[in-house]
């Protein structure tokens, strides 16, 4: 009987390409389009990147567009209270003077 499993076992993952092993890699984030961040304090942003600014929106908060502030090698958004700094996967989420907290995109 245990045979047979591992049999199974075996041949599922051998036709889907080993899907039921752990992923290769993360899945890429969007090139366009919103980018959805989880931040460590619990706050989720939803963050649409353009050439010169950032438009944020807060879930159940505030909206905001932040403008360039940084350098393709540093991205930075602000508009003096709101900042974002980061993009891509990982981001610093700062209101005002209280610490940045770490965001995860997703």
């Amino acid at each position: 009987m245990r045979i047979l499993f591992l049999g199974a076992v075996l041949a599922l993952s051998a036709c889907n390409g080993g899907v039921l092993g752990p992923p290769n890699s993360p899945v890429p984030l969007p090139t366009n389009g919103p980018i959805v961040y989880s931040c460590a304090d619990g706050t989720q942003l939803s963050v649409t990147f353009e050439d010169d600014a950032a438009r944020v929106a807060v879930v159940g908060g505030v909206s905001m567009v932040l403008p360039s502030a940084g350098s393709p090698e540093a991205p930075y958004y602000s508009n003096g209270r709101y900042a974002l700094r980061g993009r891509g996967a990982q981001a610093n989420w700062e209101v005002g003077r209280a610490a940045p907290v770490r965001c995860r995109g997703g």
